[in-house]
């Protein structure tokens, strides 16, 4: 079977109560050959029940121990095979078309070293809250790298718990090229637990 394209890299930790639906979405990709890499991050509650329906359509892996998002998603990145990957937080969802637009982009722009997308922000019953420009409000996920470029500039900062996104462009500086598609491909929702509204992620300094 060919190495994939694409691979959409799913951290995950206590999000038991919407990974199936975050799954299935980036299961469904249309005109791209990708996978879905699944890293769990020492989850206490029953996420891994909630994954066994789909560990034919994923590959699934867990962090030794609980160490915060940058470190699950250094997992999935090195687990990849694919030239790009796209992350989306278990508690995320996206739209079909996302992979295959964002690819053709980058595959497009050979001087780009990732492309991000706009977002809507949903409530818990997927109803659209607002519309977010990501090169305004940007966020950790619904942005494609090239895999390489990433990995040869070091990958995130497994120290960081939380703000990943944020110190790796502050590293990397000049050398972090993005471009931005205005087109809201990601899905973003709004609940009590979302990792940014939480102390810990408040106090994070980068």
């Amino acid at each position: 079977m060919a190495c994939p394209d694409i691979s959409i890299i799913v951290t995950n930790y206590n999000y038991s109560k919407y990974i199936q639906r975050c799954l299935r979405s980036c299961i469904n990709q249309k005109y791209v050959n990708h996978d879905v890499i699944v890293v769990d991050d020492c989850s206490t509650d029953n996420s891994i029940e909630k994954l066994s329906p789909f560990l034919g359509d994923i590959k699934f892996y867990q962090t030794p121990k609980n160490s915060g998002v940058a470190a699950a998603a250094n997992l999935g990145v090195e687990k990849s095979k694919a030239q790009f990957f796209i992350r989306v937080d278990a508690d995320d969802f996206v739209t079909s078309q996302m992979c295959y637009v964002m690819k053709e982009y980058l595959e497009s722009n050979n001087d780009c070293f990732c492309v991000s997308c706009d977002y809507y922000m949903v409530n818990n019953g997927e109803e659209v809250v607002e519309r977010k420009y990501a090169e305004v409000d940007d966020i950790s996920c619904g942005i494609m790298y090239r895999r390489d470029l990433f990995l040869d500039l070091g990958g995130y900062n497994p120290d960081m718990r939380h703000k990943e996104e944020r110190e790796l462009r502050k590293r990397l500086s000049s050398n972090y090229t993005i471009n931005h598609l205005r087109m809201p491909f990601y899905r973003y929702r709004m609940h009590d637990s979302n990792k940014t509204k939480s102390k810990e992620y408040e106090q994070t300094k980068v």
